[in-house]
C-alpha cells in the first residue's frame, strides 16, 4: 500500500508540473488572452497518455504501480477538466457562445480522439 501511495504521490507532484508549465507557455504564446490552449492541450496529451498506458499495461501485464502513478497520479493532475468546465461556462456567461462550443467541441473531440489513438498505438495488432 505505502508503494502505491508514493507512485500515485509522485505521479501527481509531476503531472501538476507539467499541467503548470504547459499552461503557461500557452497562456504566454496567446498573450494571456482568447482561447485557452493550454487547457486543451493538457487535455488531448493527457487523453492520449491515459489511453496508451491503460492499453499497454493491460496488454503486457504489467503491475498496478504503473498505472497508478501514470494515470491516477499523474494524468489525474496533468489534465484539467475542472478548468475546461469554469473556462466553458465563463464563456457562455460573457456571451461568447461561439468560443464556449468549440471549447467543449474541441477538448471533447479532441481527447476522445487522442484516447483511441493512445490505446491504438499500445496495441499494434490492432492497427
Amino acid at each position: 500500500m505505502l508503494q502505491n501511495i508514493v507512485a500515485l504521490s509522485f505521479g501527481a507532484v509531476v503531472g501538476a508540473l507539467a499541467r503548470f508549465t504547459v499552461t503557461h507557455f500557452s497562456s504566454e504564446l496567446s498573450n494571456h488572452h482568447g482561447f485557452p490552449y493550454g487547457t486543451l492541450v493538457v487535455n488531448v496529451t493527457g487523453s492520449f497518455l491515459a489511453g496508451f498506458v491503460l492499453a499497454y499495461t493491460q496488454r503486457n501485464g504489467h503491475d498496478d504501480i504503473v498505472r497508478i502513478a501514470l494515470v491516477t497520479g499523474f494524468c489525474g493532475a496533468y489534465t484539467t477538466f475542472s478548468s475546461f468546465s469554469y473556462e466553458s461556462i465563463e464563456y457562455f456567461r460573457q456571451g461568447a457562445a461561439f468560443t464556449a462550443m468549440m471549447n467543449i467541441v474541441l477538448n471533447n473531440v479532441l481527447s476522445l480522439g487522442a484516447a483511441l489513438i493512445g490505446i491504438l498505438a499500445a496495441r499494434p495488432s490492432a492497427l
